[in-house]
């Protein structure tokens, strides 16, 4: 019978910095798992692990070198819940800031989707090409039965 083997996700990605990701290009979110009103320090939240796949600009693109960060957890209020339906599954978006609702209130970061179609269909072949050569090194791995 053949093993069905999957990782268990991990934090080691760190958490995510919305204000250093406000100027990349497009920013691919794997969302592995999410816990609703997880347990912290500071109180519960809502709590998103992705990895989290950064294009920060047109050369990184060009050249499909990403920043990869693998185990990133998301527990800024709205962009947690905004992937708690997308556990398995990814997204190809940008972060920005809107204006709070009531004065005195902090600014808001939100997902937005990545609007030119060009940049979204690089990022679907990067992960394409990623997802083809991880199937080509399961293939020439050795079977041991």
């Amino acid at each position: 019978m053949p093993l069905n083997f999957a990782e268990i996700p991990t934090a080691g990605g760190g958490w995510l910095k919305p204000n250093e990701l406000k100027d990349a290009l497009a920013i691919m979110v794997e969302v592995k798992s999410y816990e609703p009103q997880r347990p912290t320090p500071n109180g519960p939240k809502d709590s998103a692990l992705c990895d989290v796949t950064v294009f920060k600009d047109k050369a990184a693109l060009d050249a499909l070198s990403p920043e990869i960060n693998q185990g990133m957890r998301i527990e800024q209020t709205i962009l947690a819940r905004d992937l708690s339906g997308l556990v398995g599954s990814a997204t190809i978006v940008q972060i920005t800031q809107i204006p709070p609702k009531r004065p005195g209130a902090h600014p808001a970061w939100v997902w937005r989707p990545v609007s030119d179609a060009m940049v979204r269909q690089a990022v679907m072949n990067y992960a394409e090409q990623r997802e083809a050569a991880v199937n080509a090194a399961v293939a020439e791995a050795p079977d041991f039965d």
